[in-house]
């Protein structure tokens, strides 16, 4: 009788599982900075120190990120000084990573960002700058 329960305990527990097992891959995440100017002069440059703040860590998960410059002219690298290309994608390697800014113009100035993931979940994040030139 004992070994009958027992039995019957395990194929229960067998028929009870479901093949369309449900795993949640697709966290949802932000962006951060540290704090930044609101002001550069022309041939500033200003390290855009990011943070990728994540749902929870799922090591399957991929990050990547493009941007626009939509307002004044600059110049954005990343920490080895190549220099990105506007509406190019990313691939970010870290949870922390930054990226350097070099104003090139006397007139406000706007770096849209778009973060995205591989499982198409994006954050957009703008950056912008007022001119600080003393002319």
């Amino acid at each position: 009788m004992k070994y009958m329960i027992l039995l019957l305990s395990v194929i229960w527990g067998l028929c009870s599982c479901s093949p369309d097992l449900d795993i949640k891959q697709d966290y949802s995440f932000s962006i951060k900075t540290l704090p930044l100017p609101k002001r550069l002069e022309t041939g500033e440059n200003v390290a855009l120190e990011f943070t990728l703040v994540r749902e929870r860590i799922y090591k399957e998960a991929n990050y990547s990120f493009r941007y626009f410059q939509s307002d004044g002219k600059g110049i954005l690298t990343d920490d080895t000084g190549q220099k990105l290309v506007m509406n190019r994608l990313y691939r970010i390697k870290s949870d922390e990573f930054t990226l350097l800014y070099q104003s090139a113009c006397a007139e406000v100035q706007q770096l849209d960002f778009v973060f995205i993931d591989n499982f198409g979940e994006e954050v957009e994040y703008s950056i912008a700058f007022q001119n600080d030139d003393k002319n």
